[in-house]
């Protein structure tokens, strides 16, 4: 039976493990995975534009050198003389995937190619050289020269006549699809209408907001395009000839598939994490386990120790109460005050126990106490948590019928639960059997005025910070008279804590304080010791 409990708390502090472990690495996911798929996203979108660049500054490269060449020969022969010829063609070879060069005269006519003179001009379906010195575009057209559609790049000279340059859509196409990745579409449209030049993949437009005409570089983000899905899309006007726009979409389905998916520094991240997390929780609970078993050894074995530290009374000169304090009596550390080990009894939920152990050793003192000391009213430290204890409740209506005056302190800081039912009837109880209640450590915490407001109280205890402060300038000097006030105007007695000296004894017995505990009147000691 032993041996199948001791498996079964083995297996239940390993899950706790676990579970803490799990928790602390989902916590950390919550915080690093979000930012991760972010960091993704934001690297996959500067590859689209890395892409868009790359593409972008090629056809610009090639719009530009087919503009210096327009511009530095625009006096070239128009009678297409050899020179003439000499220069288109060294033109036609070293500006990339030119396929023919021409001139037109102000008729729209073609009289010279990089080939040959015409022996007639011919005819175009190219409008006229408009009478602009701007570089234009027109087409895609047909043409016989080589034998496919092209896009026209032209120029007009300031003779009227035109210059311009057949670019195939063999030769465009193959540039659209030197991208490795799968976009949707990559177009060089018309900036103005949205008319496709050239087009790589299905072409789609945003349905949520226009796109044309594009003026300047632009950039949209999970857009909804025509086709129904969700588009990156990247745009920019060529520079040198803005009436013509690259355009590139790309799904983002696609595009983000993979960045869901965690690096393998991402997973090595939460693996150590939740590695260390198991193991400082697997360390934690068998400390915990530990000193849980050794604080529970303590209170079986009597190491909780009462001590009593006297309350003195200016107006009789008298010790008529006392303060029952606990001590923790380690047979190696020696006696320790609550501060080294009041954390871990609460901690382990033996707070109970402890305050059972405390009052049981009350009971055996107070007849000492009452009738060889001739205290009057002893002093008892709980919580909230009491007052909702049955077996706490039997207790202390055993201990009130031994003491004549039994007080039952709260701090200010202690969370009671004033609307439940146990506690209600708790507190009712007490009070019908003639148990005082007191406020401990009064003007230290949040619930004082709630307190005095909720609470039958009898009894508030000046914090010794307050005490320390007299005589002196600070505000907390002029707040003690305050709450020396308040209890008056609410007629609670008044304890002041942490006296200990006489200017501090005068002054309170000035305001009208005449109960005194501190170490000017006596230090808290085991029973034998008073």
């Amino acid at each position: 039976m032993l041996i199948g409990l001791s498996k079964v708390l083995f297996f239940s502090h390993k899950f706790k493990a676990l579970s803490i472990a799990l928790a602390g690495m989902l916590a950390v996911i919550a915080i690093l995975y979000p930012r991760e798929i972010s960091s993704k996203k934001l690297t996959a979108v500067a590859q689209v534009r890395s892409d868009f660049n790359w593409l972008n500054r090629e056809l610009n490269q090639q719009i530009e050198q087919l503009k210096d060449f327009f511009v530095t020969h625009d006096n070239l022969d128009a009678q297409c003389t050899e020179q003439t010829l000499l220069e288109l063609r060294k033109a036609h070879f070293k500006i990339p995937n030119i396929a023919e060069m021409g001139i037109m005269n102000p008729e729209g006519e073609l009289v010279c190619t990089s080939w040959k003179k015409l022996e007639q001009p011919i005819r175009t379906a190219g409008p006229k050289p408009p009478k602009t010195s701007e570089l234009r575009f027109f087409g895609p057209i047909h043409t016989s020269f080589v034998g496919e559609s092209a896009l026209v790049i032209a120029k007009t000279r300031s003779d009227g006549y035109e210059i311009n340059a057949l670019l195939p859509q063999s030769i465009l196409h193959h540039q659209l699809e030197d991208l490795d990745r799968p976009y949707n579409y990559i177009v060089i449209a018309d900036s103005h209408s949205g008319v496709p030049i050239s087009k790589i993949g299905q072409y789609s437009l945003p349905i949520t907001e226009p796109l044309f005409p594009i003026s300047m570089p632009l950039m949209l983000k999970g857009s909804t395009f025509d086709d129904g899905e969700a588009h990156l899309l990247v745009a920019e006007p060529l520079a040198d000839l803005p009436s013509l726009s690259l355009i590139m979409a790309i799904d983002e389905e696609k595009l983000y598939r993979h960045v869901y998916i965690p690096s393998l520094s991402s997973l090595l991240i939460y693996t150590i994490t939740f590695v260390l997390l198991f193991l400082l929780a697997r360390s934690y609970q068998k400390y915990y386990q530990s000193r849980k078993s050794h604080l529970k050894d303590a209170i079986s074995q009597g190491q909780i120790t009462n001590f009593y530290q006297l309350i003195w009374d200016t107006k009789s000169k008298r010790f008529a109460s006392a303060e029952t304090l606990v001590r923790l009596n380690d047979p190696v550390e020696g006696m320790l005050t609550p501060n080294f080990f009041l954390a871990d009894i609460e901690a382990s939920d033996l707070l109970k126990e402890m305050t059972y152990k405390i009052i049981h050793s009350l009971i055996q003192d107070a007849d000492i106490l009452t009738k060889q000391l001739n205290i009057e009213k002893v002093n008892i430290n709980i919580t909230g948590e009491h007052l909702k204890d049955a077996h706490f409740k039997t207790l202390i209506l055993k201990l009130n019928q031994l003491i004549p005056v039994l007080v039952l302190e709260l701090t200010e800081n202690e969370l009671v639960e004033l609307d439940n039912q146990h506690v209600i009837k708790a507190i009712n109880d007490f009070k019908a059997q003639g148990i005082l209640l007191a406020i401990d450590d009064f003007g230290t915490g949040y619930a004082g005025l709630q307190y005095l407001k909720s609470l039958p109280l009898d009894i508030i205890k000046i914090d010794q910070s307050y005490v320390a402060a007299i005589g002196t300038e600070s505000q907390l000097a002029t707040m003690l008279d305050a709450l020396i006030e308040l209890a008056k105007t609410f007629k609670i007695d008044v304890v002041a804590e942490g006296v200990e000296t006489q200017a501090q004894a005068d002054y309170l017995v000035d305001k009208g304080v005449y109960l005194h505990q501190g170490w000017k009147y006596h230090k808290a000691c085991l029973l034998s010791d008073i």
